[in-house]
């Protein structure tokens, strides 16, 4: 039958100290079993947060040491290989002095240490194709030159095998002006009164050529949309750019702006309007619109040459072929550099 207490304190108390005393127990055995002194957050709540950091640590620590192994490993096989090209060298070279020796060598001699000598060199090919690491060719050259840029709108393109390795500070890179695109912005704001007379435009750009004519009674947006889509169809590299808060309500009066799509003085467009101002300068009169400007500036304090956003060092120079692009709409202050460049040539 079940026995229940309740009023005798003392049987309460030790039915309270066991249950604790079995607590403590169970989870000693639990430590014991796991072999964990933290099993739960509830055991120890700062050193359960302590030992995920250190997990989490201890798991970046061996992938580095897994990285570290793996470069050591893919190490080991170049010098195995630059070793066997070493004594391929040596042997080119014992051979060469071994010609030298004209009063002992007959043309047989010289014909044989001429074809060993070319064996040589071919097992020096040989070794430099078929030298990889998994699917990575180490020897063939191919990896070429890897560049990293540092620095805000500043990427690295490419290099030549004639680019010298960048110092351990890399090259400091200075953007005297930031490329621009051809762009043209109306004086005289599209309104309705110019719709409804039936305003004509006219864009030319790369043999292409777009007419466009307004329609009565419709509202400026609806008109700057169509007149938008019907650039982007007409297969122009010229974008329209809408101002910002030039469009109040659908019949507000809005400039008209339009640039190239491509930065620098390669590109341009012309443009001509029914109304002087909207477009062009003088009515129905087709307008060359100003070419964009090609980056300029310095890479490693050598002059770079410029064609649109992208700058290359110059030839001969320590950077000649080293490529950058610079993307920033705006040149950095005078004396401030936009950045740097480190380049390795055949780095593993």
């Amino acid at each position: 039958m079940p026995l229940r207490i309740n009023h005798n304190i003392a049987a309460m108390n030790s039915h309270r100290n066991l249950m604790k005393n079995t607590e403590v127990q169970n989870k000693n055995l639990e430590r014991l079993s796991s072999g964990l002194k933290i099993n739960r957050g509830a055991d120890s709540p700062a050193g359960l947060i302590i030992s995920e950091r250190m997990r989490a640590q201890i798991a970046g620590l061996r992938q580095a040491i897994d990285n570290s192994e793996t470069g050591i490993t893919m190490l080991q096989t170049a010098e195995g290989a630059l070793e066997e090209v070493n004594r391929s060298l040596i042997n080119i070279r014992q051979l060469a002095i071994s010609s030298a020796n004209e009063a002992v060598n007959d043309e047989s001699m010289l014909a044989a240490n001429q074809q060993e000598l070319e064996d040589s060199l071919r097992t020096i090919d040989r070794i430099a194709k078929i030298s990889n690491y998994g699917k990575k060719a180490i020897l063939d050259g191919s990896m070429g030159a890897n560049g990293v840029a540092a620095g805000d709108n500043l990427e690295f393109v490419s290099a030549t095998e004639n680019t010298n390795s960048s110092p351990v500070g890399g090259y400091a890179v200075e953007i005297k002006t930031a490329a621009t695109q051809s762009t043209v912005k109306g004086t005289v704001s599209l309104n309705q009164a110019l719709i409804d007379a039936g305003e004509q435009l006219t864009f030319s750009e790369g043999g292409k050529t777009l007419n466009f004519e307004t329609i009565a009674g419709e509202s400026v947006e609806t008109t700057m949309n169509r007149l938008e889509k019907a650039v982007i169809a007409s297969g122009m590299d010229v974008v329209m750019v809408r101002i910002p808060g030039s469009a109040a309500t659908p019949d507000a009066p809005q400039f008209l702006s339009f640039k190239h799509n491509e930065f620098g003085s390669e590109h341009f467009f012309q443009v001509a309007s029914s109304t002087s101002g909207v477009l062009s300068a003088q009515a129905d009169v087709s307008v060359k619109i100003k070419n964009g400007d090609d980056v300029a500036g310095f890479i490693g304090g050598e002059l770079g040459i410029g064609r649109g956003q992208y700058l290359t060092g110059s030839i001969p120079s320590k950077v000649s072929g080293l490529k950058l692009r610079y993307t920033g709409e705006n040149t950095p202050p005078p004396g401030k550099m936009a950045g740097s460049v480190t380049l390795s040539q055949n780095s593993l």
